[in-house]
C-alpha cells in the first residue's frame, strides 16, 4: 500500500466543483487529499469516521469525471436518502434495487444506457443479474465506489457474502478508478478489503478517528430500571440524542418508559412501516430536543450536527459498530456524550443472538425436511419454526443460508383477512392506550360479541382513522387484555425447496457459517473487553483501529476523569463493571463474571471436541471457583475445588490465558478455601 500523495493534482477542479454542484465553500479535514486521489487513475482506500464526509469523496468526483459512477451500498434506505439529497441539488442520480418493480428497473436501465445518470446506486446482490452486469458493462464505469467496504471482509463486524464477489465484478467491469470507503476497519479488515477487491498498490487514507469532544463512559446498570433512569437523566441534560437498543422489544419498553417520564421520545425500528419511520426521522431531524429510541436500523444517512448524546441500552455486537454509532454525536464540534449502559447479562443475550444467527446443522436439516415434504410452504414463519423445533430467529437465518445456496426459492408476499372474535371482556374493557380504545369502540359497533368475523387492516384503518401500523399495535394490546381473539393472516412469503434429496446429500457447506460465528463471538469479546477495561477508553478504541501513538490518558472518559453519569439524580455511585470482592469460604459467590463467561464458552467448545458433557471438563461450581481465584500458576489452580493434577496438565494453559485476560481488565483474584486433599482410588476420578 502506498502512502497518500503529497501533491493534489485535481484540487482546483474539485474546489470549483464543490461550489458549483454542492454549494459548499470548503472541504472538511482530509477530504481534499482523498478526492484528489479518487479522481486520479488507480485505487484508493478511505477510512473516515461517521460524519467526516465520506459520501462527498465519490459524489464530487462523479460530477467532474466523464461517464458513470457506480456506487455499491448495502442499505436500500441509505441509497434512497442519498439519491433524494442529490436530486434536490439537481444532480442526476438514481438507484436500482429490489424495492422497484420490474418495469421501473427496466426504465432506469434504459435511461442508464442513454447516459441520463451520473451516479447509480446498487446493492451488491444486484450483480447476481447477468443482464444488469451486461448493461453497466456496455455503458462503462468511470469510477466504482464501494461504500461500507468492511462488509467485504469476513473479519468485519457486518460481513455480507454478496460483497465477496465484488473483486470479480471489478475484474469484469475494469473501471479506471476504484474507491473503497468505510467508517470502521481494523488493520486486518483493511488488508482483507484490498485483497478481496483485487486492488493493486492502493493509496490508503485513515483520517480523523479521534473525537476529542466526545466523552466516553461505561455505566454499570444493575437492571432495566437502572438503565431507564440513566436514559431519562441523559435526556434531561438538554439537546437531542439517540438511545440504541438491540431488539425492538427493548426499544419499545425504553420508549414507553421515557414518555411516562415526560421525555420527548421518538420510536424507530425496522418493524414499523415506511411512513411511520419517515415521520419519526423527520420529527427527530426538525426538533432540537428530540430523543430517538431505536434499533441500529436508525442512523444511516442521519446528518444532524447537534446530537448531544448517544446511549446504548444493550452492549453492541462489535467495537466497530459501537464507534460508528457514537460517532453520530457532536458533529458540530461541541461537547457530546457516549454512554454504554452495561449489564453482563446483555453479553449472554448477544451470545444467544449470535448463535441463533448461525444455525446448527441439526436446525438446517430439520428445516429442510419440513420444506421438502410439501410442494410449497405457505403457513408462515411461526408455524415453520414450530414444525422444525427451532426459534423463528434461527429459522430466518437458516432460510437465508439456503436461499444464498440456491436451495430454496421464495415467492411473493401473501395477503389475507384477519379473523376477530370479541370476548365477553370486550364490553367492559378500558384499554389505557387511546388507539386501542378507539379500535375497540369501532369493533363493538361492527361485530357481535362471541361470533367470529373476518376483516382487513385497511378497512379497520378507514373506520377508525388510524394508520395500519397503529391498528396492528392496538390489536396486540386488545389481544393481551383478553378483549379480542385474533387469527392473523399469512402475510409472509411462500417457500419452495428446489431439490428433493436428504439434507446430507444437499451439499451445503456450513464451515463458513461456523467460522463466521466464531468471529462474531470474538468481536463481542472485544466489545466486552472495552466495557471492562480500566485503562483510558479513548486509547483502547484508537489502539483497536491501529493508531499506535496514543496518549495513555485523555481527560475525556470515565476512567481518566471520573464518571459523569453518577452525578445524575437518583443514580447513585457507579463505576465500570468489576468483580465483587467477597467470597464465603468454600463457595465462590463473588467472582469475575468476565472470566466465568469466557471459561463457559471455552468449556462448551472443548466438550464438543471431546464428545463429553460439559460438566466432565469442569462443573459449574469449579468454574466459579476458577473465575474467583483467577489462577495464573499451578498452586492457585489446584486450590480450587474440582481441579487436580490431570486437569492442570490438560487445561491449565487455557485457564491461565483466560484468567490473565480478566486480570488485565482490572479484575482482582479472590482467595478460595483450599480444596481437600485427594486420595487416588477413592471417590470419583479427577479425569474428565
Amino acid at each position: 500500500m502506498r502512502r497518500m500523495p503529497v501533491d493534489l493534482p485535481y484540487v482546483e477542479q474539485a474546489q470549483e466543483g464543490l461550489v458549483r454542484h454542492f454549494g459548499l465553500t470548503g472541504f472538511r479535514p482530509g477530504q481534499a487529499q482523498v478526492i484528489s486521489s479518487v479522481m486520479s487513475p488507480g485505487n484508493t482506500v478511505v477510512l473516515m469516521p461517521t460524519g467526516a464526509g465520506k459520501s462527498l469523496c465519490y459524489q464530487l468526483p462523479a460530477m467532474i469525471l466523464p461517464g458513470v459512477t457506480l456506487v455499491i451500498s448495502p442499505l436500500i434506505a441509505l441509497m434512497k436518502d442519498q439519491v433524494e439529497q442529490l436530486a434536490r441539488r439537481g444532480i442526476p442520480a438514481t438507484f436500482i434495487n429490489s424495492s422497484l418493480s420490474d418495469l421501473e428497473r427496466a426504465d432506469r436501465l434504459r435511461r442508464l444506457r442513454a447516459g441520463e445518470y451520473k451516479l447509480i446506486y446498487v446493492a451488491p446482490e444486484r450483480f447476481r443479474s447477468p443482464s444488469f452486469l451486461d448493461a453497466v458493462g456496455q455503458v462503462g464505469v468511470e469510477l466504482l465506489a464501494v461504500d461500507e467496504a468492511h462488509c467485504i471482509s469476513q473479519w468485519g463486524h457486518d460481513f455480507r457474502p454478496d460483497y465477496a464477489q465484488l473483486g470479480q465484478v471489478r475484474k469484469r467491469l475494469r473501471p479506471p478508478r476504484t474507491v473503497a470507503l468505510t467508517a470502521t476497519a481494523t488493520p486486518e479488515v483493511r488488508d482483507d478489503i484490498v485483497r478481496s477487491l483485487l486492488m493493486k498498490d492502493p493509496r490508503v487514507f485513515a483520517e480523523g478517528f479521534d473525537r476529542p469532544n466526545l466523552f466516553l463512559e461505561v455505566f454499570q446498570a444493575t437492571g432495566d430500571e437502572d438503565k431507564r433512569r440513566a436514559c431519562a437523566g441523559l435526556a434531561q441534560m438538554g439537546g437531542s440524542g439517540i438511545i440504541y437498543c438491540s431488539t425492538r422489544k427493548s426499544a419499545e419498553n425504553t420508549h414507553s418508559s421515557l414518555c411516562e417520564r415526560g421525555v420527548n421520545a421518538i420510536l424507530y425500528h425496522a418493524g414499523m412501516d415506511d411512513d411511520a419511520r419517515r415521520r419519526a426521522q423527520d420529527e427527530f431531524m426538525s426538533s432540537k430536543d428530540a430523543v430517538a429510541v431505536a434499533t441500529n436500523a436508525f442512523g444511516m444517512g442521519i446528518d444532524k450536527p447537534d446530537i448531544r448524546f448517544v446511549a446504548h441500552v444493550n452492549i453492541p455486537r462489535a467495537v466497530e459498530a459501537y464507534y460508528q454509532e457514537i460517532g453520530r454525536a457532536g458533529r458540530d464540534g461541541g461537547p457530546a456524550f457516549a454512554a454504554l449502559l452495561f449489564n453482563h447479562a446483555d453479553v449472554h443475550t448477544q451470545e444467544r443472538l449470535i448463535e441463533g444467527n448461525h444455525p446448527s446443522e441439526a436446525v438446517m436439516s430439520d428445516l429442510w425436511n419440513v420444506l421438502r415434504s410439501v410442494p410449497e410452504y405457505d403457513k408462515g414463519m411461526h408455524v415453520l419454526a414450530a414444525q422444525a423445533g427451532a426459534s423463528e430467529f434461527e429459522i430466518s437465518a437458516a432460510l437465508r443460508i439456503l436461499e444464498r445456496e440456491r436451495k430454496v426459492e421464495r415467492g411473493s408476499r401473501g395477503e389475507g383477512d384477519y379473523g376477530l372474535t370479541l370476548t365477553d371482556k370486550a364490553a367492559t374493557a378500558q384499554p389505557h392506550a387511546p388507539d386501542a380504545r378507539r379500535l375497540l369502540a369501532s369493533l363493538l359497533e361492527t361485530f357481535p360479541v362471541g361470533r367470529s368475523a373476518t376483516t382487513q387492516v385497511p378497512i379497520l384503518a378507514r373506520r377508525t382513522g388510524l394508520s395500519g401500523e397503529d391498528i396492528q399495535h392496538a390489536l396486540k394490546l386488545l389481544e393481551r387484555a383478553g378483549a379480542v381473539r385474533v387469527r392473523r393472516p399469512f402475510s409472509g412469503r411462500t417457500i419452495r425447496a428446489l431439490e428433493q434429496v436428504p439434507f446430507s446429500e444437499l451439499g451445503v457447506d456450513l464451515s463458513k457459517v461456523r467460522e463466521q460465528e466464531r468471529r462474531s463471538l470474538m468481536h463481542l469479546k472485544r466489545m466486552t473487553d472495552y466495557a471492562y477495561t480500566k485503562r483510558c477508553r479513548r486509547a483502547f478504541i484508537l489502539g483497536y483501529f491501529g493508531q499506535q501513538e496514543v496518549a495513555s490518558t485523555c481527560g475525556q472518559c470515565d476512567t481518566c476523569a471520573g464518571s459523569r453519569l453518577q452525578r445524575l439524580p437518583g443514580l447513585g455511585s457507579t463505576a465500570a463493571p468489576r468483580a465483587t470482592p467477597t467470597l464465603a469460604p468454600g463457595r465462590p459467590d463473588g467472582y469475575s463474571e468476565l472470566a466465568a463467561t469466557e471459561l463457559r464458552r471455552w468449556r462448551k467448545e472443548l466438550s464438543k471436541d471431546l464428545q463429553v458433557p460439559p460438566f466432565m471438563v469442569f462443573n459449574d461450581e469449579t468454574l466459579r471457583g476458577l473465575a474467583a481465584a483467577l489462577p495464573i500458576e499451578r498452586e492457585t489452580f489446584l486450590s480450587v475445588k474440582g481441579t487436580g493434577e490431570s486437569r492442570w496438565e490438560r487445561f491449565g494453559p487455557k485457564v491461565v490465558e483466560i484468567c490473565l485476560m480478566a486480570r488485565a481488565a482490572g479484575h482482582e483474584p479472590i482467595a478460595v478455601a483450599p480444596a481437600p486433599s485427594r486420595t487416588r482410588g477413592k471417590g470419583r476420578s479427577s479425569r474428565p
